[in-house]
């Protein structure tokens, strides 16, 4: 097995464009699928519990908060997979052994950092977020479970992301769907408790999701011990010029995710003034999940972007580098926008199955709605993004993730919200226009190109 063979670094690098981005992309793109029926199913089986409104909002609140870890994780790994593409492009693979050796290190003192405020906090977290007391009695176990564990997540994505910038894209494929498979099992044993066995709820959403990250960390290493970056997991020594290298692409990129994640607690916050609090809460959870199906082609072909830019701007062909993120960027769209036109036309069909409550039903399809006219900008927007991450190039993308993200999306929901009277219409709306600016402004810093000349 070879994570770096020449074959992946000749298609990526030398291949037809629409070429080069399949090979690339579709594994991410089944990958991605898998984990949105997973995130769908697992908002399915809350669903089949008492006060299943209660369950999906705590859900929601928990992972409002774990977004944030989440952020940390993708904004340190953009650092790794910049790196390791730019390397295997330029035939440097002792470099790529050690970008991912170092990252490794971080994503371990990292995820063990992290873990201890999540479970001696979680309770004032969640109630910080504005969930109600039935609630933050329920999110604050699911987060303390979750969070205490970081240091699988942390890892997976580490690893993940160098063997995709090697341009193995098949074995995270593989360890993810395990991952997702286990974790839907386990979820139907410990949410519902089939049988003779006892019910767990959300408690058991939380156990499940550990006991599948530990599974697929460990295969994914696996694999990692595999492929040609397998020197990676040995001679385990901190280099600070490393981590130096590393951070430098990747503070931005983690101060990016960070304010995403905190303005998302926000959002959610201002939500929890309406008097349908937990109501506005459930459906913007489930809404999620269900965009998710649009949304995550557009993942896919982003986390695709980035070592095909990586890797061609090592083998020094920026041109190469942009036709692959402009074809990238539009094949996402065009799937982005064909799932769209369902949340127009049949978006009861699509929420009746998550919730038993009219109230909760009308604000689904209201968010599916209002979201809907945003896919194709944030199609391009995302994958534009991607492969800036790609080369190297965090700073500009933070910026615009502040401005679209503070000024526009929250105070907008606010008036909206509360000053207009629209209720969480008004939050649906503020987010639709600030996902269509974010997608504006990315794609004309990435016209500018100079993306093209930023040293790793």
């Amino acid at each position: 097995m070879s994570g770096t063979g020449d074959r992946e670094r000749e298609i990526i690098t030398c291949g037809g464009v629409s070429q080069a981005v399949w090979f690339v992309a579709w594994p991410t793109v089944v990958n991605t699928l898998i984990q949105t029926a997973y995130n769908l199913i697992n908002r399915l089986f809350l669903g089949g519990l008492p006060d299943s409104d209660k369950a999906q909002a705590a859900l929601g609140i928990g992972w409002s908060v774990l977004n944030i870890e989440f952020c940390l994780i993708s904004g340190m790994s953009a650092g790794t997979a910049a790196l390791v593409a730019r390397f295997i492009g330029a035939r440097e693979n002792e470099n790529a052994v050690e970008a991912t050796r170092q990252s490794l290190i971080l994503g371990a003192a990292a995820g063990i950092l992290c873990s201890i405020p999540l479970i001696v906090w979680a309770e004032p977290m969640v109630r910080g977020v504005g969930a109600v007391p039935d609630v933050a009695k329920l999110a604050a176990p699911y987060l303390a479970i979750i969070g205490g564990f970081s240091i699988f997540p942390f890892l997976h994505m580490v690893v993940t992301v160098a063997l995709r910038s090697a341009g193995d894209v098949r074995h995270p494929l593989y360890a993810g769907a395990v991952m997702i498979a286990l974790n839907t099992l386990l979820d139907w044993l410990l949410i519902l408790g089939p049988g003779p066995l006892p019910s767990y709820g959300v408690i058991g959403a939380a156990a499940a999701t550990v006991a599948s990250r530990f599974i697929g960390t460990a295969l994914i290493l696996f694999y990692l011990y595999r492929s040609n970056l397998r020197d990676s997991l040995s001679h385990f020594k901190p280099n600070f010029d490393w981590f130096g290298r590393i951070m430098n692409i990747g503070w931005p990129a983690t101060i990016q995710g960070v304010l995403w994640g905190i303005g998302f607690i926000a959002y959610i916050r201002i939500m929890s003034y309406l008097p349908n609090a937990t109501a506005a809460q459930a459906a913007l959870t489930v809404g999620l999940s269900i965009e998710a199906i649009c949304y995550m082609p557009g993942v896919a072909y982003s986390t695709a972007a980035t070592p095909l830019v990586g890797q061609n701007l090592g083998a020094g062909q920026p041109d190469r580098a942009q036709r692959c993120s402009w074809v990238a960027a539009w094949h996402a769209a065009a799937i982005m926008t064909g799932v769209a036109v369902l949340f127009l036309v049949i978006p009861h069909y699509l929420a009746a199955p998550f919730t038993d409550s009219k109230e909760v039903l009308a604000l689904i399809v209201s968010y599916l709605r209002v979201a809907a006219p945003s896919e194709p900008f944030l199609a391009v927007g995302m994958v534009l993004a991607g492969a800036l991450q790609g080369a190297g190039d965090t700073r500009m993308p933070t910026a615009i993730e502040f401005l679209v993200n503070w000024p526009i999306r929250l105070t907008l929901a606010w008036l909206l919200t509360f000053v207009v009277g629209m209720g969480a219409l008004g939050a649906w709306v503020a987010m639709t226009a600030s996902t269509i600016t974010y997608g504006l402004l990315i794609i004309a810093w990435f016209k500018t190109g100079r993306w093209k000349t930023v040293r790793v």
